[in-house]
């Protein structure tokens, strides 16, 4: 899939085009900022990287604030938002397939715009889903598309540190695996998504057992396990000990009375904690529900009245019935909480009720005739036990909680393996071969040093990426050379090309300012040669001592202080 042409226009009043970049079928595409330097630092931008932003956004980005907004000074160019906003700017991005076949996907770039693909509207997740069958051919839920598109559009990870690993910081390593093993098709579609599901689950899994593990104060199953033993231990010791003591049968029956009412309180008293804990939930609900409706967002209800309005001229209700509607909407569902929270509430009342009744029946239980010292010893005991006993049900519990997910993720990890053992290696050393062939020639002809990619199947078990890169020379260092990404990118384009992989055969990249003059050269001169799209935004005086026979052919852009992209 190749990018034949990007067009942006102003859709009101009337429809008017803005921009229409007609792209290289091969080879370098160049968009040129002419902007002085004198200018550029007065913060008068052109523009010369929202084309690849906006081919980022049809291409399912999420924000289109990112036209407007600028990062680092935290600031926006509020013309330009407004602009949007006014015209109701739309962009559509032409993609062209190996069959010459079209496909036309649209993309509002105003706040709460809407996405197309031939003219259909979608949800975000279904726009998604559409856009990863056309562009990769992938049914599967995994890897997801906004995953896989990152390595073609690097808007702003041209880092060199970012190379292999192109999406956000805190994504784990079995996500790469699963985008290195589709990339590359070393196992099938299918199984690698069953593979992604399983393990995202087995996260989940896991982070339940270190919350479960956090909130109680204990370090692990083993732990609680053995501080059971312990506790066992010591309760037996208690009871033969109580069992020992000598006093008279007459007071055996006082006493029994005594344990009894003494394990219903410990039973009342956990009752009452689960129902209070019960109440804390419901009344929590109440609260969220309530500022709910007092913080509705009467702009998003009136941006879905007006939608409506617009296929129903005639709606039968006012805008104020709907704000009624949604408030009545939530009023029911606090009134129905409400009730459950009166419930528990007469329930906590009647646990009150009897607690209290049965701590008055202990208090009247006297020995007065038993041995005050046999006594003290009988009572020390008993509140030992019962101290005992009710830490050894809290750790049960625990017990119980951690032994259900333990079960969970040693389920889970059974599913890896039979996904695992299903998974056959195609050829990966072949196929990898493959690829350093064309990456090794294009570090070399950027550096003079041959690069190679490398993917070990047993990096979990090592505990390492799925992934490296190194050197012929020697281990590469954190200051590797920024043009190398440059020889990755393009080094899989044509790779995928050779291997008839269904991905982007195009590459986008940003901020190639800092790349030496001499490494901008010898990239010119790769992209003679590859037979996909490479795509950059660069500023006119990076490129003077390039020879411009390249600059001349590649330019499917140029853009100056009296010709800005938007023309405002």
């Amino acid at each position: 899939m190749k990018i034949k042409k990007l067009i942006v226009r102003k859709t009101k009043p009337s429809e008017e085009v803005i921009r229409e970049i007609q792209f290289k079928e091969k080879g370098l595409n160049l968009i040129i900022d002419d902007t002085p330097e004198s200018l550029r630092e007065s913060g008068n931008s052109v523009g010369k990287s929202t084309a690849i932003k906006i081919i980022d956004l049809c291409l399912g980005a999420k924000s289109v604030r990112e036209l407007y907004y600028d990062s680092d000074t935290r600031s926006e160019n509020v013309v330009v938002k407004d602009f949007l906003e006014e015209y109701k700017v739309q962009a559509e991005l032409i993609l062209i397939d190996e069959n010459k076949r079209e496909y036309s996907i649209k993309r509002d770039l105003f706040l709460r715009g809407k996405k197309y693909i031939f003219d259909e509207p979608y949800s975000e997740q279904d726009f998604w889903d559409e856009l990863k069958k056309i562009i990769f051919g992938l049914k599967e839920p995994r890897p997801t598309f906004r995953q896989l598109i990152p390595k073609f559009v690097r808007v702003e990870n041209t880092a060199e540190e970012r190379m292999i690993k192109f999406l956000p910081i805190m994504t784990g390593s079995d996500v790469y695996d699963t985008i290195y093993c589709f990339l590359f098709q070393i196992y099938s579609d299918e199984l690698l998504s069953k593979k992604g599901e399983i393990t995202e689950k087995l996260f989940e899994c896991q982070k339940t057992i270190q919350m479960l593990e956090k909130s109680k104060s204990i370090s692990s199953l083993s732990v609680l396990k053995q501080s059971l033993e312990i506790i066992n231990s010591d309760l037996k010791d208690l009871y033969d000990k109580r069992n020992k003591l000598s006093y008279m049968d007459e007071y055996r029956e006082e006493l029994d009375s005594k344990r009894k009412l003494t394990l219903r309180i410990n039973d009342l008293q956990e009752k009452m904690e689960l129902v209070e804990f019960e109440i804390s939930n419901i009344e929590n609900s109440i609260v969220s529900l309530s500022k709910e409706k007092s913080e509705i967002n009467i702009q998003i209800l009136q941006a879905i009245y007006q939608e409506a309005k617009s296929y129903i001229p005639k709606l039968q209700k006012n805008f104020e019935d709907m704000i009624s509607f949604h408030n009545s909407m939530i009023q029911n569902r606090i009134d129905f909480i409400q009730k459950q929270l009166n419930v528990k509430k007469e329930l906590l009342e009647q646990y009150s009720s009897q607690l209290a009744n049965i701590l008055e029946q202990k208090e009247k239980i006297t020995i007065e005739a038993l041995d005050e010292g046999l006594l003290d010893e009988l009572n020390m005991l008993n509140r030992k036990i019962e101290d005992l006993s009710l830490k050894k049900g809290e750790i049960k519990q625990s017990i119980q909680l951690l032994e259900e997910q333990e079960a969970v993720r040693q389920g889970l990890n059974k599913e890896l393996l039979d996904i695992q053992n299903q998974m056959e290696n195609d050829g990966i050393d072949e196929k990898i071969k493959k690829f350093n062939q064309f990456f090794s020639d294009y570090c070399d002809k950027l550096y003079g040093e041959k690069y190679l990619l490398a993917y070990n199947e047993n990096w979990k078990e090592e505990k390492k990426f799925p992934v490296s890169i190194a050197s012929l020379g020697g281990k590469v260092g954190t200051g590797k050379k920024k043009a190398v990404i440059v020889a990755f990118d393009l080094a899989y384009m044509q790779y995928s090309i050779h291997m008839g992989i269904k991905v982007p055969q195009f590459v986008i990249h940003d901020k190639m300012e800092n790349t030496h003059i001499n490494q901008i050269k010898t990239i010119f001169e790769i992209c003679e040669e590859i037979d996909g799209q490479y795509i950059i935004p660069i500023l006119r005086e990076r490129i003077d001592k390039v020879d411009q026979k390249y600059v001349q052919k590649a330019k499917v852009l140029e853009l100056s202080t009296n010709n800005k992209f938007f023309g405002i």
